[in-house]
């Protein structure tokens, strides 16, 4: 008995020396996802139900949008992180390399909000002065860099997930497999869509879109010790038609890559096909983004025996949950984003940018800016700006930062403009005239959501052609100028500058008017105060509502006629630097001294980018600060839609006020310059 019992722990004891590697030495899984741009977002879905089904992930393998997100996985991220990443970027401004709002001031902000197009071209004779596309991808790069967290020289195969990118080298046109160095830089590479963004430079080679030689790196994966390779692809159906943009350049890729892809195919054990018909590469709006993501999912469930059978051929149990997440979106560093700004703009650099738009008032404008960064620790910056169309505008300014966010400048701008005017509710005056501004800034502190600012100025008018008829009550005959001393404050939160879905701003300004730095007309001077006010306020996912209040307040005596309130039109100073817009106000009219406007703004998105905008507002007017409730008051209404493209704005709308009794039909198309 006792020589039995012995045996038997002697053979346990070496069932469990054997058995011992083996379940240490389980087969190593590799996921492979293919490119797409916005249709590579199937990934994120797909990843979701691997790490469901408690299916091991050893490494990532990816092209293009699989390179991004497969490089978030391969650090650390999961799924659920992935995704909450990808559907909070603003890919708009991401692609056309539009900072994100939290890394600007509120003078950027604006800035950025103006120009379809930003070209920044460095001095300092670095790789980043070679460009060669329409998009540098300075915005992926840098965002990139903030999440992955990596230093600039790692080798891949040493990350939580090993990971590998593809590109092609235009060179030797061929194909680079890109497995250490920077990783930001690498992903960057992977998804450099030839003619549309730059190539990179990382020598020997200059990198662009792998997608041209291998969009779907199965063999990559293979090659780096995978014995089970999983693989997402993109299913565009069968097409005879090809009319979009999405088809024509999915095919145009050529029938190597597509052998390429099917042969890739062919080494993996399983390939989850997600159908992608009826979107394109280029539908990076929310709900194409989150109905992608939904796809990859239902398409991967559908596979989900499949998956649990090679979970059980990779040596694991079904109850087995490996660790996916390493690293949470909450460990980032949120400043990072806006250190990476400011050490681009201290570099010695030209930004070129170019704005286009177009209205029924004005019909096609063009605006030309370029700032030149001078590259030294005080911060210089000299920028110049053209405004082409019936308003004509060049403007130059010179500015130098004192300590952190605090700069002084001067400034000098020319406007011409041609517009007739209303007295009223009658045309009275076409104005034709040169407008002229000199300001010194002597003090701004521009920081993030806020705006200090004190100056001089000196405002001159030359109305060279003035036709006036029995109706007009104000003389703009005369020249005019002023000297002012001015002070302005400005706070504003709001997370878009067109489709605002939350955050407050508000504004407040004084100046005081002169003729001799003093007095006007041989009494005090003149003062006018500006205020505006308005608050997004969200009624659900779709629907937000903006209260809104603003005016302008004159006094003094011998007020000019170009000093005096004017309201119309659909933005703000498209007239007259101090013209406030109004609903139903399609022409500009010259009101009472004393002027103040509320109302409020309906936004609500009907279908993806597509809103329908609701407008009410009334004004109240006097020459009386104390009796401008006297009056009846004037109201507008307006109804309008609006689609959010890549190039701007999109909109129509239709007004009508008690003043005016007439509907006003408004169409533009671009951003507000």
């Amino acid at each position: 008995m006792k020589k039995a019992l012995t045996t038997l722990v002697l053979l346990l004891t070496a069932i469990g020396i054997v058995a011992q590697p083996v379940a240490h030495e389980r087969k190593k899984v590799a996921v492979v996802l293919c490119g797409g741009g916005a249709l590579g977002t199937i990934h994120i879905g797909a990843l979701k139900v691997l790490e469901e089904a408690g299916m091991p992930i050893d490494m990532v393998t990816g092209t293009s949008m699989g390179a991004i997100i497969g490089g978030l996985y391969a650090v650390g991220y999961d799924a659920d992180d992935i995704e909450t990443f990808i559907t909070g970027i603003d890919w708009g401004d991401m692609l056309r390399d539009r900072l994100s709002l939290r890394t600007q001031t509120l003078n950027e902000r604006e800035r950025q909000n103006i120009y379809l197009l930003d070209y920044r071209i460095f001095l300092d004779n670095s790789k980043d002065s070679l460009a060669g596309g329409l998009i540098r991808g300075t915005n992926i790069e840098r965002t990139l860099r903030q999440y992955l967290r990596q230093p600039d020289d790692i080798d891949f195969k040493s990350l939580p997930r090993p990971f590998g990118c593809i590109a092609t080298d235009l060179v030797s046109d061929s194909e680079v497999v890109l497995d250490h160095g920077s990783m930001a830089t690498s992903i960057r590479a992977s998804m450099a869509v030839p003619g549309v963004f730059a190539p990179v430079r990382m020598e020997p080679y200059v990198l662009v879109d792998g997608g041209t030689k291998n969009n779907f790196p199965a063999d990559l994966a293979r090659k780096m010790g995978a014995d089970i390779v999983i693989g997402i692809v993109t299913d565009l159906g069968i097409n005879d038609n090809y009319f979009s943009l999405s088809d024509i350049l999915e095919r145009s890729m050529g029938s190597d890559i597509h052998q390429r892809s099917d042969e890739n195919e062919k080494l993996c054990d399983l390939v989850i096909h997600v159908p992608t018909r009826g979107y394109s590469a280029a539908d990076f709006y929310h709900s194409a983004i989150r109905n992608l993501i939904n796809r990859g999912e239902d398409a991967a469930r559908a596979q989900m025996e499949s998956i649990k059978a090679l979970k059980r051929q990779a040596g694991v149990p079904d109850d087995y949950r490996p660790e996916y997440s390493f690293i949470h979106l909450d460990d980032v560093d949120n400043t990072e984003d806006i250190k990476l700004a400011q050490e681009e703009n201290a570099r010695n650099s030209i930004k070129a940018s170019l704005g286009v738009r177009y209205d029924i008032e004005e019909l096609v404008a063009a605006q030309i800016g370029a700032t030149y960064y001078f590259g030294n620790k005080l911060d210089h910056k000299l920028d110049l700006t053209l405004r082409l169309g019936r308003r004509t505008m060049g403007r130059v300014e010179w500015s130098t930062s004192l300590k952190p966010h605090r700069r002084i400048g001067l400034s000098y701008e020319i406007w011409h403009n041609d517009f007739n005017l209303y007295q009223r509710n009658h045309r009275s005056d076409n104005l034709l005239f040169f407008y002229q501004r000199a300001n010194a800034t002597l003090f701004s502190l521009d920081a993030l959501n806020l705006n200090l600012d004190l100056g001089i100025a000196w405002d001159y008018y030359r109305n060279y052609d003035v036709l006036s008829n029995e109706y007009s009550v104000s003389d703009f005959s005369k020249n005019e100028y002023y000297f002012s001393y001015h002070a302005t404050a400005q706070y504003n939160t709001e997370d878009n500058w067109y489709f605002t879905q939350k955050g407050m701003r508000a504004d407040l300004s004084y100046a005081y008017f002169t003729d001799n730095f003093a007095r006007w007309k041989g009494h005090t001077g003149m003062s006018e105060v500006t205020a505006q006010w308005r608050l997004t306020v969200p009624l659900s996912r779709t629907t937000h509502v903006q209260p809104m209040v603003y005016g302008r307040l004159m006094f003094g005596k011998d007020v000019p006629a170009t000093a005096a309130n004017m309201m119309g039109g659909n933005r703000f100073g498209i007239y007259y630097p101090q013209q406030l817009p109004f609903a139903g106000f399609g022409h500009c009219h010259v009101m009472d001294s004393k002027l103040l406007v509320a109302g409020f703004k309906l936004q609500q998105r009907v279908f993806q980018e597509h809103y329908v905008i609701v407008k009410g507002q009334v004004a109240e007017q006097n020459d009386k600060l104390g009796h401008i409730f006297d009056r009846k008051p004037i109201w507008g209404v307006q109804l309008g839609y609006c689609y959010n493209s890549i190039v701007g704005p999109l909109g129509a709308s239709l007004s009508w006020s008690n003043f005016t009794h007439q509907l006003y039909p408004y169409i533009s198309l671009g951003f507000d310059f």
